[in-house]
């Protein structure tokens, strides 16, 4: 094993610029699981592959496989793996990127309204059904791995887990300009300099939502994307759902 290799494991919360990060680490010439799905990668069948069900041994056996195979780049989107096995490990270089709670869970709204993954047109209709990604504290479950459904209760606990967690990560980025500059600091902990003309998982200005809602006669749908309204109306008192998530903010980027 060689002591120069490194493998950036990227936690990647759903709606929080992650496919930007994966679509970075493309074109800066990491190289990525031989079949992934933005950068989560997937068996020979096509499916991803669970990563966070493993244990200790199957995870260390993975990273051996990567080493391997000269994979630099891994994400994980769907669970929380084993991050006291991954932080151990010298060869893996954690990080993760936050957004605002709120908005990061309204964007995930809109963009399955819009991309037609729900046929829900209200958030909170929406946000009842059982999907992690519109869980409470979604970060803090995340980061002490309480992810799974059915869904238990988030507390102070979970809470400083999810702290003592993200504080040994090797990077914490924000989407927030007032926390820091994302590309700046991608470009000094891993050496990413190209960010230009990246793309990115947008909900808004995607040609092949209004192809795909001309196609389908959805037209009120369609006037309703053009203005790119906003489908989640007045719902600020929603952020009590996420209050150990803003407590998380809040201990991270020192507000």
């Amino acid at each position: 094993m060689s002591n120069d290799y490194r493998l950036i494991w990227f936690q990647h919360l759903h709606k929080s610029a992650g496919t930007l990060i994966v679509n970075m680490a493309i074109e800066n010439n990491e190289v990525l699981y031989q079949s992934h799905g933005n950068g989560n990668p997937k068996n020979k069948d096509g499916n991803i592959l669970p990563l966070w069900e493993y244990n200790e041994k199957e995870l260390i056996n993975f990273i051996d496989k990567c080493e391997k195979d000269g994979v630099t780049f891994v994400a994980t989107e769907q669970g929380s793996p084993n991050f006291e096995t991954l932080i151990e490990d010298s060869r893996v270089f954690l990080i993760t990127c936050l957004r605002d709670p709120l908005k990061r869970s309204v964007s995930n709204f809109n963009y399955a309204y819009y991309s037609g993954y729900t046929d829900c047109t209200s958030y909170e209709k929406f946000a009842e059904k059982p999907n992690v990604y519109m869980a409470n504290n979604y970060y803090t479950r995340i980061f002490s791995n309480n992810e799974r459904l059915p869904l238990v209760h988030i507390g102070k606990k979970e809470y400083l887990s999810a702290v003592n967690t993200l504080m040994s990560f090797d990077l914490v980025l924000s989407t927030n300009r007032s926390h820091m500059d994302l590309f700046t600091n991608l470009n000094e902990f891993v050496g990413w300099d190209k960010k230009d003309g990246i793309k990115q998982h947008a909900t808004f200005g995607d040609y092949w939502k209004i192809i795909n809602m001309i196609k389908k006669l959805e037209i009120r749908k369609l006037f309703r994307y053009i203005r790119r309204k906003n489908m989640a109306f007045e719902i600020e008192y929603i952020k009590n759902k996420y209050d150990w998530d803003y407590k998380l903010i809040e201990e991270l980027f020192d507000e």
